[in-house]
C-alpha cells in the first residue's frame, strides 16, 4: 500500500496511542456533582505528554443529580447507567472496562486522586499480563504511608474480561463484590502486587460528603452469604465455579465521547511484524 492511500485511511478515530485508561465511577444523590468535576478539571492540567495517552473512562451509576458535563481537554468516554440498580459498583466497572482503549487500565474511585508521576510511571510500565497491582496511599495531612485501598488495582482488561470481571450477581445490595473479584483472580493464578513506594495515590480530603457524594446505606448482610456460597462453589467444584457471569445486566448510554487533538510520532518497528513466530512460539504476558 502507498504511503498516500495509508495516510488516507488512517483519517478515523484511531485511540491506539492510548498506553492508559482510567477507569471510575460515581453514584451522586445529593446536591453537587464537584467530587467528579473537581477531580476532573485537576487531571485536565497535567502534562500534555501524560494526557495525549490516558483515556478516562467515567461511568455515571445512574445518578438522581443531573449536571452538564464537563468541557475539558482530555480524552473522555463518559458513559451513563440508565437502570437503577443499588449499589451496582461491579456492574459500572464492569462497563468501564468495556470501553477501555487500553489493555493497561488503572481501575479506581473517584475518593482517591492520582499525581502526574503516579500516572507517568503507570504509563511506562510493560503490560501487566497477569499481575494485577495494588497501589500505596500517602495521607495527605501527614505524608504517612498506607497501604492500597481494597478495590483500586492496575491490570489488565484482556485478563479482568477473560475471568467474567466483577460478578454482578452482588448488584443491588452492598459489599463483597470486590472481595470476591480479588479472590477469583487469586485462584486463576493472578499474581497480586505492590507498585514501588513511591508511586503513589492520595485520599481526597476536599469531597464534600454531605453535599457532593452519595447517601446509600451500607448493610452486608444480604451480600455476605452470597460470598460465602460462592467460596464453597469453589472449593467443591472448581474454576468453572465461583462465578454467575452475570455481567452488564442493564443498559447505558454513552453521554460523551471525546479525544484530544493528538499527533503522535510513531516509532518505526519494522521487525515487529515479522518475529510473530517468535511470539507463536513462547508467547506473551
Amino acid at each position: 500500500m502507498s504511503n498516500v492511500l495509508i495516510k488516507q485511511a488512517r483519517q478515523v478515530v484511531d485511540n491506539s496511542h492510548i498506553g492508559l485508561s482510567y477507569v471510575t465511577h460515581f453514584y451522586l444523590d445529593q446536591k453537587k456533582p464537584d467530587s467528579v468535576l473537581d477531580l476532573l478539571e485537576r487531571y485536565a492540567q497535567y502534562a500534555p505528554e501524560v494526557l495525549d495517552r490516558v483515556q478516562f473512562v467515567v461511568v455515571d451509576d445512574c445518578s438522581p443529580l443531573q449536571f452538564p458535563l464537563p468541557e475539558l481537554d482530555l480524552n473522555l468516554t463518559w458513559l451513563r447507567i440508565v437502570d437503577d440498580i443499588p449499589w451496582n459498583q461491579g456492574g459500572a466497572r464492569n462497563l468501564g472496562m468495556v470501553y477501555a482503549a487500553s489493555d493497561k487500565v488503572l481501575l479506581t474511585d473517584i475518593d482517591h486522586e492520582f499525581p502526574e508521576a503516579t500516572l507517568s510511571y503507570m504509563l511506562r510500565q510493560p503490560q501487566c499480563g497477569r499481575d494485577f497491582f495494588k497501589i500505596y496511599r500517602t495521607c495527605p495531612t501527614t505524608g504517612r504511608l498506607h497501604k492500597g485501598h481494597s478495590n483500586i488495582f492496575l491490570l489488565s482488561r484482556a485478563r479482568f474480561l477473560r475471568l467474567y470481571g466483577y460478578d454482578e450477581e452482588f448488584c443491588g445490595h452492598y459489599g463483597a463484590e470486590d472481595y470476591r473479584f480479588v479472590k477469583f483472580q487469586k485462584y486463576h493464578g493472578s499474581r497480586q502486587r505492590y507498585l514501588p513506594k513511591r508511586i503513589t495515590c492520595i485520599p481526597r480530603i476536599d469531597i464534600d460528603r454531605g453535599a457532593a457524594y452519595h447517601g446509600l446505606e451500607r448493610d452486608l448482610s444480604h451480600n455476605t452469604p452470597i460470598d460465602a456460597r460462592k467460596e464453597q462453589e469453589m472449593k467443591q467444584y472448581g474454576g468453572d465455579a465461583g462465578h454467575s457471569r452475570m455481567f452488564l445486566r442493564f443498559r447505558w448510554e454513552v453521554a460523551l465521547e471525546r479525544s484530544r487533538n493528538v499527533r503522535i510520532q510513531r516509532k518505526r518497528n519494522p521487525l515487529w511484524q515479522k518475529s510473530w513466530y517468535w511470539r507463536w512460539l513462547v508467547g506473551e504476558r
